[in-house]
Order: C-alpha cells, then sequence, then structure tokens
C-alpha cells in the first residue's frame, strides 16, 4: 500500500512528520510530494501521463492533498488526472475548489438551512449604506480565498468601513471581498471542530492573541479542549457532509441562539488539537485511510 502526501514540504513539517510516523507504524509506505516537480501530459492513456521531477512514476493506492485556499489550478488538474486514474483522492479536487470559495461554500451552506453569518459580495462602488441595511455595523471583511486569517479585517464603525473600501479602491486591487456579520457573543473566540469520515473527533476553543479578533493558532492564538455536543456534532458533520469533505475544519462562531459556520477548511492544521486536545489526529487520519482502502 502507497501513499502520497501532497504538500509543501517547508512549513508543514510537523503535520507530515506525524502523518508518515503514522502510517509507516501500520505498515503503509508514504511519502510527500511537491506538486511542483510534477509534470502532466494528458494522451491515451491516463495512466502514463504523470512524471516527477521528469520521469515517470508508479501511482500510489491513495493522495492525501495537503493544500486549502492556497491550491492552484496546476495543483486541482494534477488530483484530476489521479483522480482519472483510478487513486482515491482525499479531499478530492471538487471539494477542494469549492471550500476554496468562501461565497460559494457559503450559499452551498445557506441552501441547507446550516447556519451562517449574513454575508455579502462587495462590488465597487460600495454602498455602506446597504452594509448597514444588510450586515450591520461591526462587520468583518474578508477576500473570498484567504486562509489562517490572512485577509481578514474588522471595522468597527460605518466610518472606519468606508475607509477601508476608499483605500482598497485606490490600489485597483482585483481582490473580490466579502462583508460579514459579525458574532460579538465571545469576541476572539471560535471552535475549531475536527470532521474525519463522517466523524466529528473534537472540538477546540480557540482564543485570540490580545488585541486581536481573530482566534487562529497560526496568529499566535491559544486553544483549549471543548467538550462536544450535539448540536457542535451535528452543525459539524454536515457541514463536512453537504461540501463532500472526508476531512475537515469547521471553524463555528458562537451566536446567542447556538453556533453559526464561520468557515470549512479542506487541510485543516491538526497540530493544535494534538498539543491542547490529547487527540492523535494523524492515527485518527491513517485509520481512515486504511478503512478507505480496505
Amino acid at each position: 500500500m502507497k501513499i502520497w502526501i501532497l504538500s509543501k514540504k517547508e512549513g508543514f513539517e510537523y503535520e507530515n512528520g506525524r502523518l508518515i510516523e503514522s502510517f509507516n507504524s501500520k505498515g503503509i509506505e508514504a511519502e510527500v510530494v511537491d506538486p511542483s516537480s510534477f509534470d502532466i501530459i494528458v494522451n491515451k492513456d491516463i495512466k502514463q501521463g504523470l512524471r516527477y521531477n521528469g520521469s515517470p512514476v508508479e501511482l500510489p493506492n491513495l493522495l492525501l492533498v495537503r493544500f486549502g485556499a492556497g491550491i492552484s489550478k496546476f495543483m486541482l488538474a494534477l488530483i484530476r488526472q489521479l483522480e482519472k486514474s483510478g487513486v482515491v483522492c482525499i479531499n478530492s479536487a471538487n471539494a477542494v475548489e469549492t471550500v476554496k470559495d468562501k461565497l460559494y461554500t457559503s450559499q452551498i451552506l445557506s441552501s441547507q438551512s446550516i447556519a451562517i453569518p449574513n454575508t455579502m459580495m462587495v462590488r465597487f462602488p460600495v454602498d455602506p449604506e446597504v452594509v448597514d441595511e444588510e450586515i450591520g455595523y461591526p462587520c468583518v471583511v474578508k477576500i473570498v480565498t484567504g486562509s489562517y486569517g490572512e485577509g481578514v479585517y474588522l471595522c468597527d464603525r460605518k466610518k472606519d468601513f468606508k475607509k477601508l473600501m476608499e483605500f482598497i479602491e485606490t490600489l485597483k486591487s482585483s481582490k473580490t471581498l466579502l462583508v460579514q456579520e459579525y458574532m460579538g457573543e465571545r469576541p476572539g473566540e471560535d471552535l475549531r471542530v475536527l470532521v474525519v469520515g463522517g466523524k466529528v473527533i473534537g472540538a477546540m476553543k480557540r482564543s485570540a492573541p490580545e488585541g486581536d479578533f481573530r482566534a487562529n493558532i497560526t496568529n499566535g492564538g491559544t486553544g483549549q479542549a471543548y467538550e462536544l455536543t450535539d448540536e457542535i456534532e451535528y452543525i459539524a458533520r454536515e457541514t463536512a457532509k453537504v461540501l463532500n469533505l472526508d476531512i475537515a475544519g469547521i471553524d463555528l462562531l458562537f451566536d446567542s441562539r447556538g453556533f453559526r459556520v464561520c468557515e470549512a477548511n479542506s487541510n485543516p492544521g491538526f497540530s493544535g488539537f494534538e498539543t491542547y486536545c490529547d487527540i492523535d489526529v494523524a492515527e485518527v487520519i491513517t485509520d481512515y485511510i486504511k478503512f478507505r482502502l480496505s
């Protein structure tokens, strides 16, 4: 049994190392492969159409995709080539591409009656009055394809929003922006819920560092284990299901009436879970992959 882990080799040493260690302990051959080292050739035999470091390569039984919002068209094409060659891909190219687009993700979740913050796409020139009527202030401004809390800004007042939009417009930026309702029930806190193979394996409360409202661990936030409830399990499991994610990190915001889905991540980091929640995430992923290949 052979597995490729599609990932950058720098910046993901902890997760990739843990996964390889776990796979090897179960007798599974695993290798981290760099997408920039592939050439894609489409001919009469699609299974023979990949080269790695310039040479033909034996295809794996499974591809574990460790890219999320930063995935490129080339990487998606690579995953689809492997899918068409009969390789199991987790997560699929379509699922990764779907959740890369935060507005499309919100549209899908809304169509399935899954609670989300009110969200709108900005068009220039921006009308702050429409934002006031539909979203309200404070509001959160974010780019469509960001990750790790990057490209996310909090505007406390209408004048702050107007100044930010005026500045962005002067840059002639091609970035598509979303404006989202600010959930202020628990400022600077959210839940990251990990779902693997349709099962919720744990929840971690993340708290933002002082002076920031983004609770991402990668931005200096801290975490602690959070007790699962039926509501948390249901909303996280259903979100992963409707987005066709085999492995997912579902971010939930605290609301006075329960929780709302902020984002879904197709490549959730898990060092925080293993640090703060005492969950062997690498082993859970390994066991799920063994099941998929059995």
